[in-house]
């Protein structure tokens, strides 16, 4: 009797050790698109970016910037003033961001003329980009930000982050990680007023 129950014991630890052993394996190891990308339990994945500058802080102006789209027109955030502005910051590589991708487009579509709706990709080339596009079918800006030029200005850490920034070049709301469309929505909401 007390050996079968010993053997049990015996048995259920190593069990729970190779399924620990597993979870390790799968969410503690680097993605092999990205050797540098670490996974969070809160739908964050950290990239690396040196910032130029201390990141933006809500009711502060939104740092300016120019990119080329992955359609290679020429963006800027002089020639999106006058509308609030969603910016996502993200990678091809980012499970998360992909996750996410249709639903930023879905509230890009509805919003459309109203809001500018802009992906930008960490480090990201625009061949990468192009094909990431195409296979989604995304319709909205999408930069490339090969040398994390934009992500830095911005202090971008971790992927997906959402910027909302008003009319007037204003950031009113900053989230880090995957966000749900009504999120997105009630942010843009409360910068159309």
């Amino acid at each position: 009797m007390k050996a079968g129950w010993l053997r049990n014991v015996l048995v259920l630890g190593v069990t729970t050790v190779a399924i620990l052993g597993g979870v390790w394996l799968v969410k503690g190891q680097p993605t092999a698109a990205s050797p540098t990308a670490a996974q969070s339990s809160a739908g964050v994945t950290a990239v690396d970016v040196d910032a130029s500058g201390p990141a933006p802080k809500i009711g502060e102006a939104a740092p300016a910037f120019t990119g080329v789209t992955a359609d290679g027109e020429e963006l800027s955030t002089s020639s999106m003033k006058g509308k609030p502005i969603w910016l996502v910051f993200g990678a091809t590589w980012c499970a998360n961001c992909r996750a996410e991708a249709p639903d930023v487009g879905t509230v890009a579509t509805a919003y459309s003329g109203r809001v500018t709706v802009v992906s930008i990709y960490v480090g990201e080339s625009t061949s990468t980009v192009q094909d990431y596009v195409g296979r989604l079918g995304l319709d909205y800006p999408q930069v490339p930000d090969p040398n994390s030029r934009i992500a830095a200005a911005y202090g971008v850490v971790g992927v997906p982050a959402h910027y909302f920034i008003d009319s007037t070049g204003v950031v009113r709301n900053i989230k880090v990680g995957v966000i749900s469309p009504s999120e997105a929505t009630a942010d843009i909401d409360a910068m159309l007023g």
